[in-house]
């Protein structure tokens, strides 16, 4: 069998496994009360239906170890454990995933402080930093993608290599595409949309519901896009 072929089943084998992955950590987020249904106010100031407060899961050890097995099982596979240095949590929720994971992979970890110390060495990087450290970056979910580039900058003043993050999930409000703006390749473990097309599906959520939470995910993405264009004609 020529070696491309076997590339092939190797990445269907990964394709399928990130779906399990996906059900599993969905699950959890349900029996964990992390999945919220109303009206919630999120950092950006917008407003959403749904809220996903991963924060919940720490005080599962059940979930959490799901949640790491995910995230690391995404290095190994889109990444390569060998080509990364340091592992750094972006605060706050990023930060005990990021934890388990440099344990389970046996990697240093770095942790970003949004607010410098006024005392001692005065740093934003949290752990020992050398130059040219390549540090891949792991969080909770992705939203606009700016703490993520927050965290990345003060790696990048500090010496640091910084190329990719890993996260659970991706909101789908144009975060991924900012993210890669700031040469960063987000490696995600599943869309919210399909989470939510799933639970619908195993009845975990209903079907009003599910139905407003898409018609909103369509509509920011809708809006994305005529911003884009927007900007495109100006």
């Amino acid at each position: 069998m020529a070696p491309n072929q076997f590339e092939k089943i190797e990445r269907k084998i990964w394709s399928d496994e990130k779906k399990y992955l996906m059900k599993q950590v969905s699950l959890s987020l349900i029996r964990n009360d992390a999945l919220k249904i109303g009206d919630y106010i999120l950092r950006s100031g917008k407003k959403s239906p749904y809220y996903v407060d991963l924060r919940q899961s720490i005080s599962n050890h059940i979930a959490m170890d799901w949640i790491a097995n995910s995230l690391a099982r995404i290095i190994i596979n889109e990444i390569g454990r060998e080509k990364v240095d340091k592992i750094m949590g972006v605060p706050t929720a990023g930060i005990p995933f990021a934890t388990i994971v440099s344990q389970k992979l046996a990697k240093p970890m770095l942790y970003y402080r949004r607010e410098r110390k006024e005392h001692g060495v005065r740093k934003k990087i949290e752990g020992l930093l050398e130059r040219n450290d390549r540090i891949l970056m792991i969080d909770d979910l992705i939203t606009t993608g700016q703490s993520v580039i927050d965290a990345a900058e003060a790696a990048r003043e500090q010496g640091g290599i910084v190329a990719e993050l890993v996260v659970l999930l991706d909101r789908e409000q144009g975060g991924r595409e900012f993210i890669r703006s700031n040469n960063i390749e987000p490696h995600v473990l599943f869309n919210i949309s399909e989470a939510f097309t799933w639970l619908n599906e195993v009845e975990l959520l209903g079907d009003k519901d599910h139905d407003m939470i898409q018609a909103y995910i369509t509509s920011e993405k809708e809006e994305l896009e005529n911003q884009k264009l927007k900007k495109e004609a100006d």
